[in-house]
């Protein structure tokens, strides 16, 4: 089974982190050029990914949006699903990224990226958890049952950081000095004799 890993296209919050402080993440809108970066992934996975399809996306505002728009280029009766396990790293429940306590930046700097946990929030260890859960509930099901030849998960830049570190056994070192892959990319996983490989295949130029 082919997976084919997809980030959100560009947000309101991505160009304006303050939103964060007074609007939760869950709701954060595709901007206008996210739009138009979700149309052309949606055309790219229409022409270039062939067999069945089966879509899952998290559940936040701006990758529904993203994964209906590919979702209207596929087959009629193409299967959709949500999951939360697919949300974004949680920073808490209202995150101002200008008011971050002195005790914060503290504990941040003792533990580390991969570690700290943001109060009312999660550690990236706990995206990393949730990668894995993702992958024995639903992946791995999947190829089991051999329902589908590809799978689309659309969700965000964390996320599928998280989910290759799990799937390439990365060292915590390179996971903390992750960047996250471009808005609306395309990031295309396959088994081969029980290892992972992945490719970035698609980013969109709009």
């Amino acid at each position: 089974m082919n997976i084919y890993v997809i980030r959100h296209g560009e947000s309101e919050h991505n160009v304006d982190k303050s939103r964060m402080a007074h609007t939760h993440d869950s709701k954060h809108n595709l901007t206008e050029l996210g739009r138009k970066q979700a149309k052309s992934t949606a055309k790219f996975i229409r022409d270039h990914v062939k067999g069945n399809m089966m879509v899952y996306s998290s559940p936040y505002l701006r990758t529904m949006e993203t994964a209906k728009t590919i979702l209207s280029m596929l087959p009629k009766g193409t299967p959709f699903y949500e999951n939360p396990l697919l949300r974004e790293w949680e920073l808490g429940n209202l995150y101002d990224f200008n008011q971050r306590t002195p005790q914060a930046k503290k504990e941040f700097k003792a533990a580390g990226r991969f570690y700290f946990r943001f109060p009312n929030g999660e550690s990236l260890a706990d995206v990393y958890l949730r990668s894995s859960m993702f992958m024995h509930t639903v992946v791995q099901r999947l190829e089991r049952q051999q329902r589908v030849e590809n799978l689309i998960v659309v969700t965000h830049g964390a996320f599928i950081q998280m989910l290759l570190a799990f799937l390439m056994n990365w060292p915590v070192e390179k996971i903390e000095s992750f960047e996250p892959v471009e808005n609306a990319a395309v990031i295309h996983i396959q088994e081969t004799n029980g290892e992972y490989r992945y490719e970035k295949i698609f980013v969109p130029e709009v």
